[in-house]
């Protein structure tokens, strides 16, 4: 569904951030993408998703247009708007931009999604009167409203408490169970796994593991690039 085959990227030109990675992720599973901070998880992200273009290598399918790639792919940004003077329901509903022309509007499942992230009983309330964990859902919300084949999220549950976090991953886990292809950067090692197919771990730009979650989990490898104690 995905492919990305010897992608190498650099910010400055000199100082390689991504170097020679190949991955392909397959629809109807969830993939974690984990590393130290500096490993060039969010630009792999944004690579993925055409915000970047690669020094080297391919991301293939290579979609036409704009329009043509966010019917195909939806991305969860790590930084959530600071401001922006619309409802909870209009951030939201931005998700069906792509498909207005297509006439592929569902409003009836808009409000499945915002039964599901627990955002009904605010939906008229303005963004910018919400906490950072509620903006979170909301940006999720408008995600998932785009309805695509593919779902790219860059730290989600940063914002949010630890009993929504595991709410969260329960929703991705059943939209991988349905097709969609999702794809999570994430510092949690501890609980997210739990919820995985694939478990993805690079350091310093370069892929240094992938597999199951419980054998990556295990790996005397994981524990020295985290610098993790013996217990974990």
């Amino acid at each position: 569904m995905l492919e990305c085959l010897a992608l190498s990227f650099s910010y400055d030109g000199k100082t390689k951030v991504l170097n020679d990675l190949s991955l392909s992720f397959e629809k109807g599973q969830f993939y974690g993408i984990f590393g130290p901070n500096g490993s060039g998880k969010s630009t792999f992200l944004k690579l993925l998703t055409g915000e970047l273009k690669a020094d080297a290598g391919t991301v293939t399918p290579l979609w036409c247009d704009p329009l043509e790639r966010a019917q195909h792919i939806a991305l969860v940004e790590q930084q959530i708007p600071g401001s922006l003077p619309l409802t909870v329901e209009e951030v939201a509903l931005l998700g069906n931009y792509p498909w207005v022309r297509a006439g592929k509007v569902s409003h009836a499942a808009a409000e499945q999604i915002f039964e599901e992230l627990e955002l009904s009983s605010f939906k008229k309330r303005s963004f910018n009167a919400l906490s950072g964990g509620e903006r979170q859902r909301v940006m999720l919300a408008r995600a998932l409203v785009q309805n695509t084949p593919i779902l790219c999220l860059d730290e989600p549950g940063s914002s949010l408490d630890v009993g929504f976090q595991h709410t969260l991953c329960r929703i991705l886990k059943k939209l991988s169970r349905e097709g969609k292809c999702v794809i999570m950067v994430s510092h949690d090692l501890f609980s997210a796994p739990t919820y995985l197919d694939r478990m993805i771990i690079l350091d310093k730009g370069k892929l240094v593991m992938e597999g199951n979650p419980d054998h990556v989990k295990n790996s005397p490898g994981l524990r020295r690039i985290f610098n993790l104690p013996e217990v974990f």
